[in-house]
């Protein structure tokens, strides 16, 4: 994909588009999910609210993108995600705005799932050891049997 020409013809044929003409260059550094998590914060703050879809999805996205970026992510975040991006385009919307904030969603999670879904189960797993242990802790004749 490095080597790709930016030409319509050229990025179709690739299952790509070239969206709004917008270039953003990210190395391996950057973090996917805090990259779509600002574009979504964008989206959602910039939609003018008049379309439902378009004023709601947004801002479901960005929120789901919040939990995954603050710890409270779920495993099934991505899936979640591509469904609220699929919900918008399709002529359900008065301009193209609702259809745009759907694609980085749509193209971030399709190329790095495995990205979303791992922090999604990380956060799920750090949740339940914690809730496990509180629990622990709670009750003193479970915590007195878990030292034996």
């Amino acid at each position: 994909m490095l080597d790709l020409p930016y030409d319509f013809d050229s990025l179709t044929a690739a299952g790509s588009m070239s969206g709004s003409s917008a270039i953003i260059v990210m190395d391996d550094s950057v973090d996917i999910v805090e990259a779509l998590a600002n574009i979504s914060e964008f989206y959602a703050h910039e939609s003018c609210g008049q379309c439902t879809p378009c004023r709601e999805g947004s801002l479901w996205m960005s929120k789901a993108l919040h939990r995954l970026t603050h710890g409270e992510g779920r495993a099934g975040d991505a899936d979640y995600l591509v469904k609220i991006a699929d919900n918008i385009p399709g002529g359900r919307t008065i301009c193209a705005f609702g259809e745009a904030c759907s694609w980085p969603v749509q193209s971030f999670v399709a190329k790095f799932k495995d990205e979303f879904v791992a922090r999604g189960t990380a956060d799920e797993e750090r949740r339940a050891a914690a809730a496990k242990s509180q629990k622990v802790e709670a009750t003193p004749e479970l915590a007195m049997a878990a030292d034996h």
